[in-house]
Order: structure tokens, then sequence, then C-alpha cells
């Protein structure tokens, strides 16, 4: 992939962007007043562009960037914090001190409420595949909510850039009180905060027989599935369905 800085650099973004280049294993290329597809045009390599101390990642010669924000994640933690309940939380049962593997973080909403749940003395961890992992990785440092208590559960995230299926098998068993997955599918993207974007990178592949059964070695307490309400995987891979008459997507859950 390809770091670059917005259009009218500082000696300290050149600087942000080449050690980022260096530290995901891109190349740095100047900006040079060229715009993004001029870039891209010359590559066809997705290009991540520093500047306003975050990042901006242009694919498939798009005119729109796709950046980590908090999202949905934000009126969610408002809302618990008000003592409201949370579907996610209820499906997982998260409570303060427990610790979650988010398997396939997305642009982290359901990360970032669990880690506003379980609190200083929990730990929530999460795999993204995806060059939504950079996004994520970056963009926890860096972003400020205006809410402490909300920064808080963002910094005590942490992001893995690499695909859960690569990751499950090397975690002791019972690392873990609850391992969650939310497999990428077409209704998913279409409602998800808004980032239309992310269909473009999102990674499509389907859940296996074999990373439940890891799942279910690693969690203490249970394994999560979220899906579209009509979808044959809970039945398939033996999860519960929780059905939500309301909504179009439920939760299935593995009790252990």
């Amino acid at each position: 992939m390809i770091f670059t800085t917005a259009g009218r650099p500082t000696s300290s973004s050149i600087n942000e962007a080449k050690r980022l280049s260096v530290f995901y294993s891109g190349t740095y290329i100047d900006r040079n007043k060229r715009s993004v597809k001029e870039i891209m045009t010359g590559s066809q390599e997705p290009v991540i562009v520093y500047g306003n101390n975050r990042l901006h990642l242009y694919v498939d010669n798009s005119t729109e960037p796709i950046f980590f924000h908090p999202n949905s994640a934000m009126f969610r933690c408002k809302s618990l914090a008000k003592g409201n309940s949370d579907p996610f939380i209820e499906a997982c049962g998260l409570k303060e001190g427990m610790s979650l593997l988010d398997c396939t973080a997305g642009l982290a909403s359901d990360s970032i409420v669990g880690s506003f749940i379980t609190g200083v003395s929990g730990r929530v961890d999460a795999c993204e595949g995806s060059l939504l992992g950079i996004l994520l990785q970056d963009g926890l440092h860096r972003w400020d909510s205006g809410n402490q208590q909300i920064n808080q559960a963002i910094r005590r995230l942490t992001v893995t850039w690499k695909r859960y299926e690569d990751v499950l098998p090397t975690i002791q068993d019972n690392g873990y009180d609850v391992v969650y997955f939310d497999p990428m599918f077409e209704e998913t993207i279409l409602e998800s905060d808004g980032v239309q974007g992310i269909r473009r990178i999102a990674l499509y592949d389907g859940l296996s027989a074999d990373m439940v059964s890891e799942a279910k070695r690693i969690a203490k307490k249970r394994v999560v599935l979220k899906d579209f309400w009509k979808s044959n995987r809970f039945e398939q891979l033996e999860f519960h369905q929780q059905v939500r008459k309301t909504s179009k997507f439920h939760y299935g859950i593995i009790e252990l």
C-alpha cells in the first residue's frame, strides 16, 4: 500500500507518513501537489493519506475516503451510562471485569462498547484482517471523543491487524470469557454506521465449524454470533438464536 500526506504537508506530517509506511511495510510517496486519484492511477494500490492527525484510506479509485470514527459506539456508551440496555452487551453477558475477544472488529463499535462496560479491570481485544485494522490501530490511539470515560474505553481496546483464523489457534484454552463473531455480509454493510466505503475492503469469508470449535476452546462463558435474522449459520453452527422481532439482526449464543 502507499502512504502519503495531505495536500499541504508539514514536516511533521511528512515524518509521520514515512514512519507509518515503515511500520506497516508500505511505500511512502511525496504528494507533490498531486491528487490522490493521480497517485492511485500510477500504482492501483490502496492509498493511505495522513492529515489532520488521522488516516484516510482510498481504494479502487474512490474519491471518498474511509476513516476511523467511533460512530454508534458514542451514543451507545452514553445510553449505557444512563442505565439503558444494549443488545450486544446482553447477548455477550458482559459485566465489569470480564474479557472479550472480538474476532471481526470492523470499525470497532461493539469492541468500544464492550470496553466501556468491562472497565479498567476488564479486557477487550479485537482482530481485523482487512485494511480497517490499520485505521483502527491508528485511530484508537488518536481519537478524542470529548468524553473522558469513552476515551478511556477506546484507549484500553487493543486491535490486532490479522485475520481471526490466524489468531484463534495461538490463544490458550479459556483465554477469554466471551468470543464474538460478526461476519461481514451485505445486509450488515448496508446498515453499519453509514460507512458505505467499507464494502470495498471488507472480508466476506464465512464462519467455519473449525473456528467455532476454536472459539469454544478459548471462551470460558459464551461464544456469540451476530448475523442476519434469516441466516442458516445459527442452525448449522449450533448457536441458539435469540429472536429480536424488531431487528433484522439476531444474536446466536453457545453457552459453555
